[in-house]
């Protein structure tokens, strides 16, 4: 028997005398990447349950963010993220807290994410330099991290006397390791600055006023999409001074406890409560 489910719904199977007899595919996933880990994947994790085969299409590379459910992964082959897609899904969902810090090798106290490809250009902040030059005033080790398209601010501006790691291009579950390990992410709003908050790991980031799907950016961040209860410092606006940055940074850099390899009472599935819909 197939059962098939138009409207972004999966396919659900039952094949008589199958060692598999309970089934389902979920159709490919094209959209940005926050939607994906906040809304998508934790929708998936839920109607995967109680299921002996499930199969996951997305982004080349995505495996990591489904692999605590799907017994199997696709590649579509497509390499950029569309703007069309369902955004039905966010408040059904269990979310998992992603990344294992005790296999790191080594941790930093801040990552920091440039945020420098082209589409939505006009959002990559412009102040990067200044921001540095306060940030290397506090006692943090920092890397850099995104994809090979995001910028090394340290490439674009002299920043004297800052010791920093360049960890771009890292393959996810490498990533997610580094974020899960780290004291807090920097930087403007992005899909990487929901992984962050996915790996239960504190951030600073930034964007503008406006109302998207019924609510504002600030409290998708700290609230719709936060089901780890980082602390976020959230400041308005695509381009906000350098100085008003750095204080959100310096306020939860000191009031982060320090993370420890060990994870003792780790909870790493949460399921998506009516406090957050």
């Amino acid at each position: 028997m197939m059962v098939t489910i138009i409207n972004h719904k999966p396919v659900l199977s039952v094949v008589e005398g199958s060692q598999i007899e309970n089934r389902i595919e979920f159709p490919p996933w094209y959209g940005e990447l926050g939607w994906e880990i906040m809304s998508w994947a934790p929708y998936c994790r839920m109607q995967a349950k109680g299921r002996d085969s499930v199969i996951v299409t997305s982004f080349e590379g995505m495996a990591p963010l489904y692999a605590d459910f799907a017994t199997g992964f696709k590649s579509h082959g497509q390499a950029g993220r569309g703007l069309d897609y369902p955004k039905m899904y966010r408040p059904n969902g269990i979310y998992h807290k992603y990344g294992r810090p005790e296999q790191c090798a080594y941790s930093f106290d801040c990552l920091i994410h440039a945020r420098g490809i082209s589409r939505k250009s006009t959002i990559n902040y412009r102040g990067w330099g200044d921001l540095l030059a306060l940030i290397k005033k506090m006692p943090m080790t920092c890397a850099v991290i995104g994809s090979a398209k995001d910028h090394n601010p340290y490439d674009l501006w002299d920043v004297q006397g800052f010791r920093n790691v360049d960890l771009r291009g890292l393959e996810l579950q490498k990533l997610m390791n580094q974020i899960s390990h780290a004291r807090l992410v920097v930087g403007v709003s992005s899909g990487l600055m929901h992984l962050a908050a996915a790996c239960g790991t504190n951030i600073v980031t930034w964007g503008d006023r406006r109302t998207y799907f019924g609510e504002t950016l600030e409290q998708r961040y700290k609230v719709t999409w936060n089901p780890f209860d980082v602390k976020v410092g959230w400041l308005d606006g695509w381009q906000p001074g350098p100085e008003r940055i750095a204080e959100k940074v310096k306020e939860i850099y000191e009031g982060t406890i320090a993370k420890y390899t060990a994870t003792a009472g780790r909870s790493d599935d949460v399921h998506a409560g009516s406090e957050r819909l």
